[in-house]
């Protein structure tokens, strides 16, 4: 399997890591460090998140990978690509994850 980043979730992991950089460049590190170790575990194991109910409507089946309990990984899989469409925070609104993925 090769996981493949689409854009809006390029964008939201540079926000995540400027918005952490602020405060301490180790800790913004650190956070995308896990946040991108949680995709690499998806090449052996594409299925190992749950289905996201809240995009249910959508034509893809999207799953949820919770990354330190305030981040979604969130992808589908065609074939043999992950599609890592977002990385959504968890204290948002989910109506704003539909509306960003829409």
């Amino acid at each position: 399997m090769v996981v493949i980043w689409l854009p809006l979730a390029e964008e939201a992991l540079d926000n995540i890591f400027r918005f952490y950089e602020e405060k301490s460049l180790q800790a913004a590190r650190r956070i995308i460090s896990d946040i991108l170790d949680s995709t690499r575990r998806l090449t052996d194991y594409p299925e190992m998140a749950p289905i996201e109910h809240i995009l249910e409507n959508h034509p893809n089946v999207f799953r949820s990978l919770v990354v330190r309990k305030t981040y979604k990984v969130v992808y589908y899989i065609t074939g043999n690509y992950i599609f890592i469409a977002d990385v959504w925070d968890c204290r948002q609104n989910p109506v704003s994850l539909q509306n960003r993925i829409n």
